[in-house]
């Protein structure tokens, strides 16, 4: 170390011509906006004075060429021109633009042709978020203006986005049009109001609504009037509101709906607002008009900025400035109390580390050291490169040993004024001064209030790293005094416990002190610059057990090139001979030729050059004590301005944390995004890490919470758009420090990028507007997509690569004890939405699971209401639902049924969470209720309460205040009367079809009977009769064979073809069947006194038979069986005729194999002759 650099400086002397600046860099001070810890940091910057907004920062981002530098800056002034108009009049006089500092990349030149300024631009440090950024394309807004909101009503913005081709237009008609659009973004940013339309496709948004005073749709917007265009059923597939933009003149009201419309430029008050409306606005805010929300912000509260003249000038300042390398100063504390143990040993090392490997290219540091008086032991430096000499020579620079010098000595406020000195040689404003102090004894107050003025004077952020705080258990939280300090420059406390072991300390002291000052280094870097350090991966492997520490990392394609895979240990011997790395392509890196050692940072590495982009995995031999241990981490660098980007921030700040308040909750976000665009599906875990030992000595059990992207309106507000966020659980037992980090990949593979569609067809180039992309399903008004409902709609995507992230934001200080009661509710559901089936007339209802405390654990039970008006469901009055489902976890999404038969009325519903201490959840989003008439028959009995039943274990409401059990699918009585009815009319109507047919068949039946005998007996039917029939051949052997059925037909009166028909054409089936048994009796009794039979009576056949008196009837024919034996076949006699082709029926069955003589037919008055037992049995089968 070269001792040319101490300088021993008086404080008080170093004050005076630390505060001696020029009077142009206190014009600038505006410049120095660093990264804030909640967006009310970044705020805090921005003043609405005397009604003229000042400290308005606008940043231009390195991804606009500089080829358009002359379009945006002319098209930035005429835009912020009619904005501070606009402003003007939608405020009645009370806001307007004043100043506004435009900071230009540092890629672009100014003199330049392209972009040729005439007043010189002032060099300062680089605003790490800017109010307004102008940047590439949205993939889903393009060019339009858009506001990411991450809190809640009344809560400013993070900051608006619009693309470079808005500011490129060509007409004072389009930058009056895109001053609206401004404007309405800058109401979101400034003032935590939020949209006063619908959304195209979206659940909780629609396009359309039932008014309630006219019960017809229309369009979901605050107007104070009809607002003109073309109005469907919002829950049909596809619609969409479009208003006509040029017969819409009578609206003035409101811009957070209609900024289209030229008439429009006010917001919606008390005397026009609609509530009713199912607006974001109105569910967030708990339908309070957008106006009633801007007079309760700090802007003009309290009567603050009362209407101002008119006549005044509103045209903005603006002032350029170029973006500077950053600047850091390192203030360190050299006490006698920094020589325990091995704290400065490790103070050391940890500077070492950072300075010489993550200090970004082309930065300036400079270290100080304080204990009763200050000295600069390393100047302002600049840092040229990486291999720049410079950084050994600064790492190097703190002392070997610290001063003897009492703790209770120490002079903060001299360390700051050193460092004032130190900056103002380098002549640069806007600085980052990095504290790191012990914090046991407390700050005296007028040091505090010195060094905030110092603070504010230049504009610096100043981070503070409480290094070692020691914890002493059952004592009172030591106060450093420094939290005011922090606050007000809008920095970050990091704290690293002591966790000495005798007179030794651990080596996770040392880890935790790199960390904590890499922190503040990344954050004040230029946001997404190339060359800013990056920690890929951080895991810690306990001692103790030989064994291999193995883990993995990713690599992805917004960092460079180059990585650095650091084990840091106590002792050189912890760390085994094998390390082992594994490529994506599988390549391992096994050698020990590849590792490098660093011992004055404990750090054995392996640079990884050209790495392959994907997920790596490595095993260490780990061979550490059991109070020791072996820490890996894995850093690179950026390589461009694009890529990967994540970002972790509270919306608390450096605030105390008060456990025992429910009413300032802490809520945890995470930013992940892809430049511009957003990575859904991430996965987003933050670690709650207790500092300091247990009363065993052993760490506290971490807490870990994962983020979600869900949009369900408390937290996360908007889904798909890349914030991540949720509240902070109960942190229970003493008061204490954690110190809050997150984890962030592509959850194996399921996250994705969105991205613009695969072309754009832009306009003619004369008008150099941008396309703003339409989405079919999500039809903007006036052919854009406007930002946001409850979700960005993502019209592509694409397989995000492997990537993996550990951030460190710092350390929340826990000053109160949780209270002995349970006081934290949960939180509300926002996200409620009824769909209505109009076939079974059943009501859906969604919605989210809020926790137990907030978005915590699980609710107790719900409670709902249904209401005739949307005041009484607001205030949560009504007819009550109980036995609503039982909660499910956190983040669950719930689903119902509800049977709801008040038709063609309009209700409101609301359900709210109790968990078991009683503690209710504050009323959410109100949903409407609407069912159609269906079309019936009968006559619906009203009653003066809404008839509702469940699939689930619900009760109703008959009366207010009481209620009767509703079973599973219970129905009214009304219904069970008609469906009874039904059911009996439709079996009176079956049985009297049955009596009717049964009895049309017997009567048919018996008049056929009549009809036969009387052709029998009488001769009704003239004409040649054939009766066929099957037969049943009985041989000897026993076998059968079954005859066919009788086949019969009636004869009409007249023959077919001039011919006589057979009989089977003409005789009914009575008539063949008396002729078939008359006949077998006849020869049944003739052969009575011959053989056994061996068959039944064979077919017969009557051709031409007309008997006539005295006539003897010829015998009939009859084939021989084919048998073996002999056959006695009778021979034809001659009156035998063979059949007539023109039969229809052939002759089909067996014949017999004997032949009988035919009987002489019997007259009708003669009885029938005596069945024998044979025949009768021969006719039974005949019969069959």
């Amino acid at each position: 170390m070269s001792h040319s650099w101490y300088n021993k400086t008086s404080p008080r002397n170093g004050l005076k011509k630390g505060l001696c600046f020029e009077r142009a860099s206190v014009i600038i001070s505006t410049l120095a906006i660093c990264l804030v810890a909640s967006a009310k940091g970044l705020q805090s910057d921005l003043r609405l004075v005397d009604n003229g907004y000042e400290g308005l920062i606008v940043s231009i981002t390195d991804q606009i060429p500089q080829e358009h530098c002359i379009h945006i800056i002319h098209g930035l002034k005429s835009v912020l021109r009619e904005l501070s108009s606009v402003l003007w009049v939608a405020t009645d006089g009370r806001a307007s633009i004043r100043e506004v500092t435009v900071s230009l990349p540092r890629t672009w030149k100014p003199d330049a042709i392209t972009c040729s300024l005439h007043t010189p631009l002032t060099v300062s440090a680089a605003p790490t978020n800017a109010h307004i950024q102008v940047t590439a394309p949205h993939p889903v807004f393009d060019s339009r203006p858009w506001t990411q909101q991450s809190e809640g009503c009344g809560r400013p913005g993070d900051f608006i986005q619009l693309g470079g081709d808005l500011l490129r237009a060509a007409t004072n008609d389009s930058h009056a049009r895109a001053a609206r659009l401004l404007l309405t973004e800058w109401a979101k940013f400034r003032w935590g109001v939020f949209d006063e339309r619908g959304h195209a496709g979206d659940p909780l948004f629609p396009p359309t609504y039932r008014d309630p005073n006219t019960y017809q749709f229309s369009a979901t917007a605050c107007a104070d009037g009809v607002v003109r265009g073309t109005v469907c059923d919002s829950a049909q597939p596809g619609c969409a509101f479009t208003p006509e933009i040029y017969n819409n003149d009578h609206l003035t009201t409101s811009l957070l709906a209609l900024p289209e419309i030229p008439s429009v430029r006010r917001f919606c008050n008390n005397k026009n607002h609609k509530r009713e409306a199912p607006t974001k606005h109105n569910a967030l805010c708990g339908g309070r008009s957008v106006w009633e929300i801007i007079q309760q912000t700090e802007d003009f509260v309290g009567g603050r900025n009362p209407p101002g003249s008119g006549s005044r000038g509103l045209e903005p300042v603006l002032r350029y400035v170029q973006d500077a390398a950053p600047r850091y100063v390192f203030v360190i504390e050299d006490t006698a109390s920094m020589n325990l143990q091995r704290r400065w040993e490790f103070l050391r090392k940890a500077m070492r580390r950072v300075v010489v490997y993550d200090v970004p290219d082309g930065a300036h540091v400079g270290v100080v050291t304080f204990h009763s008086v200050a000295r600069t032991v390393a100047p302002l430096t600049f840092i040229e490169s990486e291999d720049s000499d410079m950084r050994q020579r600064v790492g190097s620079s703190l002392p070997r040993n610290p001063s003897a010098v009492p703790e209770s000595h120490k002079c903060v406020l001299c360390g700051m004024q050193e460092a004032l000195r130190v900056l103002n040689e380098g002549d640069a404003t806007g600085a980052t001064i990095i504290l790191v102090t012990t914090g046991t004894g407390p700050t005296p107050a007028r040091e505090v209030d010195e060094m905030i003025r110092l603070a504010e004077t230049r504009r610096l952020r100043v981070e503070v790293v409480l290094y070692p705080l020691t914890e002493r258990r059952g004592a009172a939280a030591i106060t450093h005094g420094l939290e005011r300090l922090v606050e007000a420059s809008r920095g970050t406390i990091f704290t690293v416990m002591d966790e000495g072991v005798g007179n030794d300390s651990k080596v996770k002291m040392m880890v935790a002190l790199m960390d904590s000052l890499l922190a503040p280094v990344r954050q004040n870097a230029p946001s997404n610059a190339p060359g800013s350090p990056v920690l890929v991966h951080s895991a810690g492997y306990p001692g103790g057990i030989a064994s291999m520490s193995e883990g993995s990392f990713a690599l992805d394609e917004s960092l460079g090139q180059n990585a650095r895979f650091s084990v840091y240990y106590y002792d050189l011997n912890h760390v085994g001979n094998a390390i082992q790395l594994t490529a994506p392509s599988g390549q391992m890196i096994a050698s020990v030729n590849v590792q490098e050692e660093d011992g004055d940072v404990n750090m054995i590495f392996v640079n990884l050059e050209k790495a392959e982009r994907g997920l790596w995995t490595y095993k260490v031999e780990n061979r550490a004590d059991s109070h020791q241990g072996l820490y890996v981490q894995v850093t690179a660098k950026r390589n461009a301005s694009t890529g990967l980007q994540v970002r972790l921030w509270t919306n608390s700040g450096s605030r105390p944390i008060n456990s025992s308040d429910p009413s300032a909750p802490v809520i945890v976000y995470a930013e992940v995004k892809d430049g511009v665009a957003p990575i859904l599906d991430a996965r987003v875990v933050a670690k709650l890490q207790r500092l300091g030992t247990n009363v065993t000595g052993s760490n506290y059990e971490p807490i870990y919470m994962e983020l979600w992207d869900n949009g369900i309106g408390d937290p996360d507000i908007t889904r798909g758009d890349g914030i991540y966020s949720r509240y902070l659980p109960t942190l229970r037992g003493y008061p204490g420090r954690y110190l809050l980090s997150a984890d962030i990949d592509y959850n194996s593979g399921m996250a994705v990028i969105a991205k613009g569609p695969p072309t754009r067809h832009h306009k003619g180039p004369s008008s150099h507007l941008a396309h703003y992309f339409q989405h079919p399903n999500y039809d903007g008004w006036n052919s854009e997509q406007t930002c946001c409902g409850s979700a960005i709609p993502h019209v592509h995507t694409r397989r995000a690569p492997p990537f993996l992230r550990h951030e460190t934001w710092g350390v929340l200080e826990v000053v109160a004890p949780p209270p002995p009661r349970d006081n934290v509710p949960p939180s509300r559901i926002l996200d409620l939405k009824v769909d209505v089936n109009d076939t079974v007339h059943e009501i859906s209802l969604r919605w989210t699971a809020p926790g137990d405390d907030w978005d915590n654990g699980r609710a107790h039970h719900y409670e709902a209401v249904v209401a005739p008006y949307w005041r009484e469901a607001r205030a949560f009055q009504g007819d009550r639902l109980t036995g609503l489902p039982t909660p499910l976890p956190a983040g669950t999404l719930h689903a119902t049924t509800l049977q709801f038969t008040r038709y063609e009325e309009l209700w409101y519903l609301c359900v709210r969470a109790v968990d078991e201490a009683g503690n209710t959840g504050a009323v959410g989003n109100i949903a409407a209720l609407w069912v159609p008439r269906p079309p019936t028959t009968y006559e619906i009995t009203t009653r003066t309460q809404p008839a509702l039943t469940t699939s689930g274990n619900y009760t109703l409401t008959s009366e207010l205040g009481s209620g009767r059990p509703v079973g599973v699918m219970e129905l009214q009585l009304e219904d069970v009367a008609v469906i009874l009815g039904s059911i009996g009319g439709f079996l009176v109507v079956v049985a009297v079809l049955v009596s009717y047919c049964y009895c049309h068949t017997s009567r048919r039946r018996k008049q056929q009977h009549e009809k036969d005998v009387e052709k029998v007996h009488g001769g009704a039917c003239s004409g040649s009769v054939m009766v066929k029939s099957g037969s049943v051949c009985l041989e000897e052997g026993g076998g059968s064979h079954e005859s066919l059925d009788s086949v019969v037909k009636e004869c009409p009166d007249a023959s077919r073809d001039g011919r006589p028909l057979s009989p089977v054409q003409s005789w009914g089936a009575t008539t063949l069947l008396q002729e078939h048994e008359r006949r077998l009796s006849v020869h049944s009794g003739g052969a009575a006194d011959e053989g056994p039979l061996h068959a039944p009576f064979p077919d017969v056949t009557v051709t031409d038979y007309r008997p006539a008196t005295g006539a003897v009837e010829p015998s009939v024919y009859l084939p021989c069986q084919h048998e073996e034996a002999a056959c006695h076949c009778a021979v034809p006699g001659p009156d035998y005729t063979s059949y007539a082709a023109a039969w229809d029926e052939p002759l089909t069955g067996h014949l017999l194999s004997r032949a009988r003589t035919a009987a002489p037919t019997p007259a009708p008055h003669q009885q029938p002759q005596q069945i024998p037992q044979v025949d009768r049995k021969r006719r039974n089968v005949t019969q069959v």
